[in-house]
């Protein structure tokens, strides 16, 4: 069976993010984000056996997204949901049953190194 998501399911808006890193005129590192694409998504936070799942490969909040394929989404953006400020990161995308009309995105909060 197909994943896709109906038409009224895509409601969830969402910004892929690209980071860019590059040093500043005194030689100082600095990230700027770029915006590569904006659309809305069917958006599935982690639920029942998910979640337990999810604790043991230590996962913070997870979430699957669905949306329509583009080539520009891959694993190195990042995913900012509606006009929340917290990151998320892209675990695994699938090209669903590659037929270039869907992808289902796993992602999970991104935590800065501590």
């Amino acid at each position: 069976m197909a994943k896709y998501a109906n038409a009224g399911e895509l409601r969830t808006p969402v910004r892929f993010v690209r980071i860019d890193r590059i040093r500043d005129a005194d030689g100082y590192p600095t990230e700027t984000e770029v915006d590569v694409l904006k659309v809305c998504c069917k958006w599935v936070n982690a639920h029942g056996s998910e979640v337990f799942t999810a604790m043991q490969q230590q996962l913070r909040e997870p979430a699957t997204i669905t949306v329509r394929y583009s080539p520009l989404i891959n694993q190195k953006l990042i995913v900012y949901k509606g006009s929340d400020s917290d990151p998320y990161e892209v675990i695994s995308i699938d090209d669903v049953e590659d037929r270039h009309r869907w992808m289902e995105i796993k992602v999970q909060m991104r935590t800065e190194a501590k």
